[in-house]
């Protein structure tokens, strides 16, 4: 049995997609007659639970399929345009993978998140990798962590993020939460975990297997 388990979430927290993340959607409003949007509004509309994406992005109540379609080949294509890991993050997982499993839980498809972490180098790092399309449910709902946790079989588990959606998800399952503030937001957000450093990032895993 897994002692151990840590969820990363991947955007702004292991790897900085921000350029591809913006450019496929705006990719999307040329196509359908919207002028882009800036990559603050963007992100931070992501970010945000509180925000209806098909909204904000296409004025739309739910996403239609040819909005899906066009973002889904485009992204494919664009997801590794000037991506890079945040400094630091090859080494965290190097020195965490000896003692804990780690897995990822994305609100982005796991096919586009195995394709970005593969060309970072760091997909081996990995148990598994699970999407917003996995288990059709995306963070803030559980789904995702509850299922990795289940698969794991891990005695112990936390979730690492960037964001309110993480920091939800988490509460919803019922784990510890990190919240890292090099990512795509910033939040007021009731957690005693947080990271200011991919070196406090360690040790704040560490802790809190160790309680």
């Amino acid at each position: 049995m897994i002692e151990n388990c840590v969820l990363f979430d991947m955007d702004g927290t292991l790897l900085d997609s921000s350029d591809g993340i913006v450019k496929s959607v705006n990719f999307v409003r040329k196509e359908i007659g919207f002028h882009p949007l800036s990559k603050d509004e963007i992100i931070k509309y992501i970010n945000d639970p509180k925000e209806s994406l098909p909204k904000k992005f296409y004025n739309t109540d739910e996403y239609k399929k040819e909005h899906r379609e066009i973002f889904e080949k485009h992204y494919f294509e664009n997801c590794t345009h000037n991506l890079t890991p945040y400094d630091g993050a090859r080494e965290l997982l190097k020195s965490l993978e000896e003692h804990s499993s780690l897995t990822i839980a994305t609100n982005s498809w796991d096919f586009f998140a195995k394709k970005m972490l593969s060309h970072c180098e760091m997909e081996h790092y990995f148990d598994l990798i699970v999407g917003a399309n996995t288990y059709k449910a995306s963070k803030p709902d559980p789904t995702m962590v509850n299922e990795i946790i289940k698969t794991k079989k891990a005695k112990k588990a936390l979730l690492v993020g960037d964001s309110l959606k993480d920091a939800f998800a988490a509460k919803n399952a019922n784990i510890p939460f990190i919240y890292v503030n090099w990512g795509y937001g910033s939040y007021e957000i009731k957690t005693p975990y947080i990271a200011k450093s991919m070196e406090e990032l360690k040790e704040l895993i560490e802790q809190l297997f160790n309680h």
